[in-house]
């Protein structure tokens, strides 16, 4: 056990807890409302049928006369199976000898979550008004079976995140409006590695180190960042939004334990100090709205997400001397990508509204190889940017819903989405506890969704 081990173990940390959320590009989350899954969150930041708005453009309180709320929940239950190859290499006295290959198979290792978001938007005078959202950008959880091959690459990992943001606007003359927001994010992590149980070449140790703890990192922290957005009604039946949320970076701060870090004569790490920054990157949202009668409108969307930003993980163990501060992790290279989507709306009557939606979500995570694994290069093992914590990828969305008016003051929606990830190939490597070869055949992934929403108008 040595220094690389340790790096590749909070690499894996870093991650694993950031990514946890799979259904969109990278680790970024898009369920902020009921209304929008129905049509696929096409103009979700222009068209202010309720005051979910605000998650996606602070000018959105602009849009109500009277005092708003909005509040409900999405369920996401994502699917994603991964079959490869296990190989481990171990140091002989006649040189590096292969064990295996082991062929692991895990099935549906991301975990349900209930995705809630809040929302008021409050009238002041004729031109001011105020807003306040809460709802995530980023979470949900991965997790692996117990008898699992990989758990020394990912085992557990989960993120809650929650972003509170309250707003101000302005409404000139009911034609153009300007919002600013002030976002409070907490972000609230765990991660565990360890080794998998039954590990097949404890013989080669002469002793056991099945089901050892490699990993166990918890943090949390708080971080603000700001966003700004407009509306502009071009006629009484087009609007046009555009919105711009910069960037956050929370220093995950908390304790991280191990079983087998470092390495004899000193004592394994319990509980000591540690702390991650995650650069989570700014986005820019697009949106128009067109109703062509009293029966039918159309929504497109188009958002940019500026994933550059997500290049390079550095973590620190304060009191652990400069061997391990900073460790200089890896270098992800992310790439910005673009979300397109149309949304159709069917208006048959006063109280009823059907909507239905399809999107194109660009992934994060590069193709290709990965070449900045020295010890993986020497070996002659190719690695891809993609990973079994970040199985990322092209993503596709059909999505339906509708809206039930009860009265002039309460309102239900309903929604349902499908999404899927084109098929990707994933070849992993780590050091820990022993040169450990991924190689990976088609990883799946897909997922449903289902939301359900309130509104009230005073």
């Amino acid at each position: 056990m040595n220094k690389i081990i340790l790096r590749r173990a909070i690499l894996a940390a870093a991650i694993s807890t950031a990514s946890s959320g799979t259904m969109a590009a990278g680790f970024f989350l898009n369920e902020t409302s009921t209304s929008g899954l129905g049509r696929a969150f096409a103009a979700e930041n222009t068209i202010g049928d309720n005051a979910a708005i605000l998650a996606r453009n602070p000018a959105g309180s602009a849009l109500f006369d009277t005092m708003t709320i909005s509040g409900g929940v999405t369920y996401v239950n994502p699917e994603i199976d991964a079959e490869g190859e296990i190989t481990y290499f171990v140091d002989t006295p006649l040189g590096v000898a292969e064990v295996g290959p082991f062929l692991a198979e895990d099935n549906d290792y991301a975990s349900s979550a209930f995705v809630p978001n809040a929302y008021l938007a409050v009238p002041i005078d004729d031109c001011w008004s105020f807003g306040l959202a809460m709802y995530t950008n980023y979470g949900l959880e991965t997790d692996f079976d117990s008898d699992s091959l990989v758990l020394n690459i990912a085992d557990k990992t989960e993120l809650l995140t929650v972003n509170i943001a309250p707003s101000v606007a302005y409404n000139f003359n009911d034609q153009f409006s300007i919002g600013l927001a002030v976002n409070f994010l907490y972000a609230d992590a765990e991660l565990k590695t360890r080794v998998p149980n039954g590990f097949p070449i404890d013989a080669a140790f002469g002793t056991s180190l099945s089901g050892a703890e490699i990993l166990k990192l918890e943090g949390d922290d708080w971080d603000v960042s700001w966003s700004i957005g407009a509306l502009w009604n071009i006629t009484d039946r087009t609007r046009v939004g555009l919105s711009y949320h910069a960037e956050f970076d929370p220093k995950l701060e908390g304790d991280v334990s191990s079983d087998l870090i470092p390495p004899p004569p000193l004592a394994p790490f319990n509980d000591v100090d540690g702390n991650l920054t995650l650069d989570l990157p700014d986005y820019w949202e697009l949106g128009l709205y067109h109703k062509f009668n009293q029966n039918w409108g159309l929504a497109l969307g188009a958002t940019y997400t500026d994933w550059d930003d997500f290049q390079r993980l550095e973590a620190f163990l304060p009191g652990q001397g400069a061997a391990f501060n900073p460790l200089p992790i890896k270098e992800e290279n992310f790439e910005s990508g673009w979300r397109f989507s149309i949304g159709g709306e069917y208006y048959p009557c006063e109280e009823v509204t059907w909507r239905i939606g399809y999107a194109y979500d660009e992934g994060a995570a590069r193709d290709g190889l990965n070449p900045t694994d020295a010890t993986a290069n020497a070996l002659g093992l190719p690695i891809t940017w993609r990973t079994l914590s970040i199985p990322d990828t092209d993503r596709h969305w059909v999505t339906f819903g509708g809206t039930y008016e009860f009265d002039q003051h309460l309102s239900i929606d309903g929604g349902l989405a499908y999404l899927w990830g084109d098929d990707e190939r994933i070849q992993e490597f780590t050091e820990a506890p022993v040169p450990t070869y991924y190689n990976g055949k088609t990883t799946n992934i897909a997922a449903w969704l289902a939301g359900v929403s309130l509104n009230y108008r005073f």
